[in-house]
């Protein structure tokens, strides 16, 4: 009875003992500031979950966007958040903004706020129940908190895209990969922030700092992999700064070696998402020559706000080189405009100039076989060609599957397609695809039915069964535009569920449909004309035609040294200098043996055949 009682005390002092750590760790508030990429947060509101945490509309917005406060959350909770409209006084669930984001336990902190920053798009990962992906980030109450965010708009993300840092950021070498100020070694800083609408991937950094002037600038290892110049805390941070405040800086990727500044935004979100997400063709900056324009009457430079993904360098031969480049030639049209809305006949294309090595580009050049008039108005049009209109008839599109299989692979085993476009049913007679020689290949052609732009079917291989299926994590995805007759995929399964299998799934391809850019601009022409300065001698400078007078002595040889000197500049051809001329004529006529005024003319001609005269007069005179 002794030892049953004893039990009985023992398991009740360690109910107790749990039961009064629970009360002593106490409640902290959390707050969490969320962005929506396009700035609309009317009728925005959350569901939420862990202890006091509840769904409901926004409580307030700020530079950030909007913030919902949860207060009295018990420490050591898990929170869950989704972003998400409300309707009819609840969330609306074909209009979330987020999936789960899961805000770790061991983020409430007892008696303090602490703020957490989800951006549109934020997924959470896990793994057997633990956070490995957070995709949110949290502000440090001790520190000046800088949050880095990066988006390249063709989603080309080095593996070794970091930062270089300098002056009191807080260093963590095992989590980032080396120190922030180690050059040439950038720190790994980066992860998924969340995703645009169209999917693309956005990445950001929560970074602290001891002080106020830290400063960093994102790269990839050296001078040429730079995307940024300095970015400083100091900009991102108010006046008078306080701990625990965070400033934001968006960078947006303009390519390698880009150092200007004048892609990073401090606190700016609609300046942001409007160069981030809207697709154009920039504007001439007269001053910094950049943008597009018409540099002479038959070649076009065109930059694009943003970097397309260039065909060039996923050509396997010299047929598929040449396609990829006449690919790139049909983005581009040329117009005459003729009155509102209307246009002329496209004029011809000699090619188009792009750096064809690049995996992503946003500069081309136009040789036109034709010339531009100043007199006229041009317009520029830039159009990806990728489909955007539901077809009225259903067409059929011939997919062709490429498949590698594992060396474990059973000699005769049948490869079978099962999806949505058969069923969902294995080892079908016409989704079996045929071996390519004795080798580890295999090729399947089928049709599919399509009418959207782009219709996606999802499926997984097999060996003719759902019991010997490949170790695939989801589903694979075919993306099939409306605009092809025919498209090739290229599949490998990594391992079979029934054979050898790993411990984890592999994850499938990424394959999404993509998004039609098109713009358009008018063209800037050269309509200035050059412009003429004289120099020397003094009695020329400054003063009107008439009165620029350079007296010549009668009766004697002329003096070469009396030519006035001048200069010659163009806004867009530079010093013209070299090529100034006295024209033929009337006002090339100087005779040191009579007496009189001798008007003599200087002429230069710009590219544009812009034509600037100016005048002087030799006045021969007898001493």
């Amino acid at each position: 009875m002794k030892k049953i009682f004893l039990a009985f005390v023992l398991i009740f002092s360690v109910f107790a003992l749990f039961g009064v750590d629970s009360l002593a760790a106490g409640t902290g508030n959390l707050v969490v500031h969320f962005q929506s990429w396009d700035g609309d947060y009317e009728g925005l509101g959350s569901h939420a979950w862990g202890d006091t945490a509840a769904g409901r509309l926004y409580d307030g917005t700020d530079s950030f966007g909007v913030y919902y406060e949860f207060n009295e959350i018990a420490v050591g909770t898990e929170v869950g958040f989704i972003a998400v409209y409300w309707k009819d006084g609840g969330p609306d669930w074909s209009a979330k903004l987020t999936e789960d984001v899961n805000i770790a336990a061991d983020t409430i902190i007892e008696g303090e706020t602490v703020h957490v920053y989800v951006f549109e798009g934020a997924k959470t990962g896990k793994t057997d129940g633990v956070i490995t992906d957070p995709q949110y980030f949290v502000a440090s109450n001790d520190h000046y908190n800088m949050l880095l965010t990066y988006y390249d708009p063709s989603g080309s993300y080095e593996e070794n895209l970091g930062v270089h840092a300098w002056n009191g950021w807080v260093n963590d070498a095992e989590k980032y990969g080396t120190d922030f100020g180690v050059w040439a070694t950038p720190a790994l800083v980066f992860s998924t922030a969340g995703k645009t609408a169209s999917g693309n991937e956005v990445k950001a950094a929560m970074l602290q700092s001891t002080a106020p002037d830290a400063g960093l600038l994102v790269y990839a290892g050296d001078d040429a992999t730079k995307k940024t110049g300095d970015v400083t805390l100091t900009s991102a941070l108010s006046d008078t700064p306080a701990l625990g405040d965070t400033g934001v800086a968006y960078v947006l990727s303009k390519g390698d070696a880009y150092t200007a500044g004048d892609n990073v935004y401090y606190n700016d979100p609609a300046t942001f998402a409007l160069e981030a997400f809207s697709f154009t063709l920039m504007a001439y900056d007269a001053e910094d020559k950049e943008g597009t324009y018409a540099v002479d009457p038959t070649t076009i430079i065109v930059k694009t706000s943003a970097l397309v993904t260039n065909p060039y360098p996923l050509a396997a031969n010299d047929a598929e080189k040449e396609a990829a480049i006449a690919t790139v030639e049909s983005w581009f049209t040329v117009r005459e405009i003729t009155g509102t809305e209307t246009y002329g006949d496209p004029l011809s294309i000699e090619r188009v100039d792009f750096a064809v090595n690049n995996a992503t580009i946003n500069s081309f050049v136009i040789i036109l076989a034709e010339e531009l008039d100043n007199t006229k108005d041009y317009e520029v049009f830039f159009n990806l060609n990728l489909p955007e209109e539901t077809l009225a008839v259903a067409k059929d599109v011939a997919v062709t599957l490429n498949l590698t299989v594992p060396a474990n692979t059973p000699v005769d085993a049948v490869m079978s397609v099962a999806g949505s476009f058969n069923g969902w049913t294995p080892g079908t007679v016409d989704y079996v695809a045929t071996q390519v020689g004795d080798t580890l290949e295999y090729t399947l052609m089928f049709n599919v039915s399509v009418t959207e732009p782009y219709t996606t079917f999802e499926y997984k291989w097999t060996r003719g069964e759902w019991a010997n299926e490949e170790f695939i994590a989801n589903n694979r995805k075919l993306v099939v535009p409306n605009n092809v007759d025919s498209i090739s995929f290229d599949d490998e399964v990594l391992a079979w569920a029934d054979i050898d299998a790993p411990a984890e799934k592999y994850a499938e391809p990424t394959r999404e449909a993509k998004e039609n850019l098109k713009a358009s601009i008018v063209l800037d022409l050269d309509r200035e004309a050059p412009v003429i300065v004289f120099i020397s001698p003094s009695s020329v400078v400054g003063v009107d035609p008439q009165d620029r007078i350079i007296e010549v002595a009668w009766g004697q040889p002329f003096n070469q040294n009396l030519f006035p000197r001048f200069r010659a500049t163009d806004d867009r051809d530079g010093d013209l200098t070299p090529f100034i001329f006295v024209p033929k004529g009337d006002y090339s006529v100087l005779d040191t043996r009579t007496e009189g005024d001798y008007e003599i003319m200087l002429r230069v001609v710009d590219e544009w055949g812009n034509v600037t005269e100016e005048t002087f007069i030799f006045r021969v005179v007898k001493g």
